[in-house]
């Protein structure tokens, strides 16, 4: 039986998250439609926890980061790669966030 794990999607239109268990012997979909307006919704994978509907801030701090290549992904550094940087709280903090990591953006 292949193993498979709860991806976390997320629509930046209507502000939706949602899980799918996606089979890890294939490649991940990047994106699937959202089930609530049918429009994309991307693949944020197993770490990202969406925020309130409601929370605005949030949200478009989390378009920020996704339009410059940062979908949650864990972000390694250190001799030993151990220490993971913890993500942005804040829209400015994000826009520090991707200078500082952009060697760590996922480019599509």
């Amino acid at each position: 039986m292949p193993a498979s794990y709860n991806m976390s999607f997320a629509c930046l239109e209507c502000c939706k998250s949602f899980k799918r268990q996606i089979d890890i012997s294939n490649d991940f979909p990047k994106t699937l439609p959202c089930p609530e307006c049918g429009g994309e919704s991307h693949n944020f994978g197993r770490h990202f926890k969406a925020p309130k509907k409601t929370d605005k801030k949030q949200w478009a701090k989390i378009k920020f980061l996704l339009e410059h290549g940062f979908k949650f992904q864990k972000i390694r550094v250190g001799s030993e790669h151990n220490e993971t940087i913890p993500y942005p709280e804040t829209l400015e903090e994000a826009k520090e966030f991707v200078v500082k990591y952009k060697k760590y953006a996922i480019k599509d």
